[in-house]
């Protein structure tokens, strides 16, 4: 397995992560966060607690691949933009097709999903920690009508509800009905559950080897629980501060592969989530390269220098294909013999190359492929960077009382 940062064009001298008073705080945070004491870290040590102990999720899941064509997945945020980032990254095989809908207050979105699997055999799975989500729970209503209406008394048999273990109104209705119910882990917020049941049902049922990517996981919370300067999930951390600290606001998390595009998507919610109170932290967004060069890469080369980028890339890719036969008139014919990847590669590396010209400081993470065990490294990588980062900036990174004033307003005007 191949994981490297790489801060060569950060900006970032090296001395400055050996400097005292950041390790020194580096410490106090890393201790903290590993000593079971902070509130809302099961996720630090749940990959090492918890890579054996999937096989209620698997009994379930089983039984969806065995009679299921589809699974229709209700959650926001982070009860879904993990799975949906793995499962757009990882080529999996299964009958069963997954699927994500209650994200919005879209009707048309919602009745159209089950319109389109009307004909099929469909299991639902509910994910809400708190059961109060809208969003969620406008899905979910939907979503029983409709399984009363194609399954009568069986519905409950096509219904799993991920939510909080003890209380809320979806453990109740689990408890009452006698619906398959799984767990969202305590003192984990959705933005950090990709790894528990929130996560891993939807990715068994498409046919994500679930072992891979706890084993990617564990290998990284083994490897980054060291509180010295070569920490990567410090040094990222880190360098994010201190570009911060001069007068860099925006994070682009930038990538060829468009495989690794939702990745990006979930990261951009772990970090804004996570940072963005007490106004302090930076915007962060993620682009899908080469198509965002032809629109944000203007302002990334002489727009206002508020931006730094880092590239996600990849050392090895699968399916590649040999340029040939081109027209001897065509304006790329120079491109006889090559491999697209190799295009990809000469693109990357251009970008990089002109952003740092143009005084963008780059960092990059470089993954050895894209596959379960790499996703499983850089998920829990990217988590406890969040939390360093977070803290660094002296935020919670684990609260989001900014996410309550539209839910709070919107009810208002619903009263």
């Amino acid at each position: 397995m191949k994981f490297e940062l790489n801060l060569t064009d950060s900006q970032i001298k090296e001395k400055e992560f050996a400097k005292k008073k950041y390790l020194t705080n580096f410490e106090k945070i890393n201790a903290y966060l590993h000593s079971g004491k902070e509130e809302w870290t099961t996720w630090v040590d749940y990959p090492s607690k918890n890579i054996n102990c999937l096989d209620e999720i698997k009994t379930i899941a089983n039984k969806i691949i065995k009679d299921g064509d589809v699974l229709i997945v209700l959650g926001i945020g982070g009860s879904y933009l993990g799975a949906f980032a793995c499962l757009s990254a990882i080529r999996s095989e299964t009958k069963v097709e997954v699927v994500f809908t209650g994200i919005n207050f879209s009707n048309e979105d919602l009745c159209e999903t089950f319109e389109k699997y009307k004909n099929k055999n469909v299991y639902v799975n509910v994910i809400s920690k708190s059961g109060t989500t809208t969003e969620t729970m406008i899905a979910f209503e939907y979503a029983v009508s409709f399984l009363k209406s194609k399954y009568n008394n069986d519905y409950k048999e096509h219904l799993i509800i991920t939510t909080d273990k003890n209380k809320g109104f979806l453990r109740e209705y689990a408890t009452k009905n006698n619906v398959a119910s799984l767990e969202v882990p305590d003192n984990m917020g959705g933005r950090y559950s990709v790894l528990s049941a929130v996560g891993t049902l939807p990715l068994l049922c498409a046919g994500v080897d679930i072992d891979k990517l706890f084993k990617g996981a564990y290998k990284a919370e083994k490897e980054l629980q060291a509180s010295n300067e070569n920490n990567l999930a410090y040094r990222y951390a880190l360098s994010r501060y201190l570009l911060n600290k001069r007068g860099k606001q925006v994070e682009l998390l930038s990538t060829f592969y468009s495989r690794l595009s939702n990745i990006g998507a979930w990261w951009t919610q772990l970090f804004a989530e996570s940072e963005g109170k007490d106004k302090k932290g930076l915007f962060v967004t993620n682009l899908n390269f080469s198509t965002d060069l032809h629109s944000v890469g203007q302002f990334i080369q002489q727009g206002t220098p508020i931006v730094f980028e880092t590239f996600l890339s990849v050392d090895t890719v699968q399916n590649d294909r040999r340029i040939v036969q081109i027209d001897k008139d065509s304006p790329i014919n120079y491109l006889e013999g090559k491999t697209v990847e190799e295009v990809n590669l000469a693109a990357q590396k251009g970008t990089i190359e002109a952003h740092v010209s143009a005084n963008v400081p780059v960092l990059q993470i470089l993954i050895g492929k894209i596959d379960e065990e790499h996703m499983g490294y850089l998920l829990y990588f990217f988590e406890l960077a969040c939390a360093i980062s977070g803290k660094f900036l002296g935020v919670n990174p684990f609260n989001q009382p900014g996410v309550e004033d539209y839910k709070r307003n919107m009810k208002k005007y619903l009263s």
